[in-house]
C-alpha cells in the first residue's frame, strides 16, 4: 500500500528550532559575564623539620631572628634570636611566654568537647565550644610581641609554628592569621581596640599598595 504523506494524514511538521537555538546562543555569552569567579587566597607554608632550642637569658641574641612559637594548652612558648623568651609580666614563673588570658578556662577540656561534638554531628555546638577555648588565648600580647621582634628584624618575614598533639588546627590558623600582617599601631592596650584595628599598608615595588608584612612566611616545625 502506498504511503501517505503527513499532509493527508494530518501530522504535524517537525518543529522549528532555530529561534531556540539562537536564543541560547545569545544567552551563553550572557551568563559567562554574569558569573562571578572565586578567588582563592592560600598562605605560603614550608614545613622544615626540627624544633626550637633555647638558650641562657644573658648569651648575647644571635643575629637571625629566628623566630618560632608553640601552641599549648597553657598558652604560647615564644623563641627568638636563639632562646626561649621568659614569661610576660602576669604569667607564671614556671609557665609559656604568654599565658592565657582567660585562665578559668580549661583550654584542653574545651577543645576536646568541641571534637566530641563536631565528631557527632553538631557542628553549631562543636564550633561554640571550639570558640570558647580560643578566646582564652591572648592574641593581643602575641601581636604586640611580633610587632616589636619586627621592629628589630625587619627583613624577616618567617615564623616557625609548633603544637601539641591535642592542639586544633583553628588555633594554629588564628596564630597565623594574628602574626601574617601589621596593625595600623605596633601595640595595644585593650582587646577591644586590637580585634577593630585597621590592617596597615605599604607600597609594593610595582607601585600598588598591599598590607604591611610582618611574619607571613609561617613554617611548620616538630615538637620536640
Amino acid at each position: 500500500m502506498a504511503r501517505r504523506s503527513r499532509e493527508e494524514i494530518g501530522q504535524p511538521d517537525d518543529p522549528d528550532l532555530a529561534p531556540f537555538m539562537n536564543l541560547v546562543i545569545i544567552l551563553i555569552p550572557m551568563l559567562l559575564l554574569s558569573v562571578v569567579f572565586l578567588e582563592v587566597a592560600v598562605i605560603n607554608v614550608t614545613m622544615p623539620l626540627g624544633g626550637s632550642t633555647t638558650k641562657d637569658t644573658d648569651e648575647p641574641p644571635d643575629e637571625r631572628l629566628d623566630l618560632s612559637i608553640a601552641l599549648a594548652p597553657n598558652g604560647f612558648y615564644i623563641t627568638a634570636a636563639g632562646y626561649q623568651r621568659p614569661p610576660i609580666e602576669g604569667c607564671p614563673t614556671q609557665g609559656p611566654t604568654i599565658c592565657l588570658e582567660d585562665d578559668s578556662v580549661d583550654v584542653a577540656e574545651r577543645f576536646e568537647e568541641a571534637r566530641r561534638l563536631l565528631a557527632a554531628g553538631q557542628d553549631a555546638d562543636g564550633e561554640s565550644v571550639m570558640e570558647e577555648g580560643l578566646q582564652a588565648y591572648n592574641f593581643r600580647e602575641l601581636y604586640n610581641m611580633l610587632s616589636g621582634f619586627k621592629e628589630d628584624f625587619p627583613d624577616e618575614s618567617t615564623v616557625r609554628l609548633a603544637a601539641d598533639p591535642d592542639i586544633p588546627f583553628a588555633l594554629t590558623v588564628r596564630v597565623m592569621d594574628v602574626s601574617r600582617y601589621r596593625l595600623t599601631e605596633s601595640s595595644y592596650d585593650t582587646n577591644e581596640a586590637f580585634w577593630s584595628a585597621e590592617f596597615a599598608t605599604e607600597t609594593a615595588e610595582d607601585g600598588e599598595e598591599q598590607f604591611a608584612n610582618l611574619f607571613g612566611d609561617p613554617a611548620f616545625a616538630v615538637v620536640q
